[in-house]
Formats: C-alpha cells, sequence, structure tokens
C-alpha cells in the first residue's frame, strides 16, 4: 500500500513538474511583444453575511500570457460562523494550472487544501465559458491521495443588461465531494445569488446550503443573507 502511494506521488509530482516547465517556457515567450492583446480575465471577490454566519470567496481564471494554452484558477473560500462553531469554520483552496486541449476545454493538474483533512494533489479537466454576459465554469477531477474524492465544481453566472450600467446578477455555485473509498457524500453545497449590478459592484440577496459528511453523521446548515461583490480587472 505504502509503494503504490509513493509510486502515484511520484506520477503526480512528475505531472506538476511538467506543468511548471510550460509556465517557465510561456513566461520566456511573455517577453516578445504580443499584437492585438485581449484584455485579462476579471477577479470576483464576494462577502455574504447570513443569518447564521459569513463567507468570503475571491477566483481566479487567467491565462499565463494573453495567447497561451496555459493558464491558472483559483479559488479561496472562507466560511465562519458567527457564534463559532467549530463545525462551520472551514477554508477551501484550490490552486491548478491548466492547458487548453481545444475550444473551452483544459486539462488540470494541481492541489487542494481543505481546514479539515489538509493537502491532497489534484488532476482533472475543465470546461470554460466566458462572454459579455455570462460566465459558466465547470471542474471535475479526483483527489489523488487519502480518500480519492472524485469532485466536481461548477459556476453560472448571468447579467443581462437592465440600462446604461446597471444589470440584473444572478449566480449558481455548486460543489460535490464524493468518497470513492466508502462510496458516500463527503461535502457539497449549493450556493445562489440575486441581485443587480452597477459597473462593476453587485449586491442582493443570497442563500447558502452546506452539507458534511454522510449517513446518521451528515449535517446540513442553511442560511438566508445578503451579499455583496466586486470585479477586480
Amino acid at each position: 500500500m505504502i509503494d503504490k502511494i509513493k509510486k502515484m506521488r511520484t506520477k503526480v509530482f512528475g505531472i506538476v513538474l511538467l506543468f511548471v516547465a510550460a509556465f517557465i517556457a510561456q513566461g520566456v515567450k511573455a517577453q516578445e511583444p504580443v499584437a492585438n492583446v485581449p484584455h485579462s480575465a476579471p477577479i470576483p471577490v464576494e462577502i455574504f453575511l447570513g443569518t447564521k454566519g459569513w463567507t468570503s470567496q475571491v477566483i481566479v481564471d487567467k491565462k499565463l500570457t494573453p495567447n497561451s494554452k496555459f493558464g491558472f484558477f483559483g479559488l479561496s473560500f472562507l466560511k465562519a460562523d458567527y457564534d463559532n462553531a467549530e463545525f462551520l469554520r472551514e477554508s477551501i483552496n484550490l490552486a491548478f494550472l491548466k492547458y487548453d486541449l481545444f475550444k473551452n476545454v483544459s486539462i488540470l493538474s494541481g492541489a487542494e487544501f481543505n481546514s479539515q483533512w489538509g493537502f491532497r494533489p489534484y488532476a482533472g479537466a475543465q470546461y470554460a465559458y466566458h462572454s459579455k454576459n455570462f460566465m459558466g465554469v465547470v471542474n471535475s477531477g479526483f483527489q489523488l491521495t487519502e480518500t480519492k474524492n472524485f469532485e466536481s465544481l461548477a459556476i453560472a453566472e448571468y447579467r443581462p443588461t437592465i440600462k446604461g450600467a446597471w444589470s440584473l446578477y444572478t449566480h449558481v455555485q455548486g460543489l460535490y465531494s464524493q468518497n470513492t473509498e466508502i462510496g458516500e457524500h463527503d461535502r457539497s453545497f449549493l450556493y445562489s445569488r440575486l441581485g443587480v449590478s452597477y459597473k462593476t459592484f453587485s449586491f442582493g440577496l443570497a442563500l447558502d446550503n452546506d452539507w458534511y459528511g454522510y449517513g446518521p453523521m451528515k449535517i446540513s446548515n442553511h442560511q438566508f443573507g445578503v451579499f455583496i461583490s466586486t470585479v477586480l480587472q
């Protein structure tokens, strides 16, 4: 069993090293002038204040260079209860290097860190679509050590224009993580937002639904609240 884990870790670190080498190569190419450089992808930042606690989230989905096939996807999520309930104190952090296979589809390799179980390497795939009024991202893959969870993260956001700088803001985000060793649910959530946007700022009503564990030990946490978010250029 130990030998299998060592072999798997060797493969994982090999994949990561390949991505790091590609990162360096792309950095060298970035020094060359590029014509018609597109705008950098924005970085959404959000704070949620609910009836029982609060959350904050930052998402990064960027190319290493404007015309590169390599990119980075990162997510940092913090959750806490106003009364400091231990099971509701949570930090989820994702850091993935990605390579575009073809339009909108990429492979991912990197790591996840969770305040409950620590560090785990990760490999998977991503579908991402961005337009003026719509953004959609789906990541699916496996944590490569410990319980080898299969995990999917989906984010969809729609902002149709109302008038001038004002627009409707709708956002849905969900995660489902399955412990493949026991074939049971491990962690999931479904977050929804409905509000308005003025230029890069959004605010409105929010509903957070969280589930932890499985069977008789499964814990749920549901809360209603308000959110405010902005987009960093």
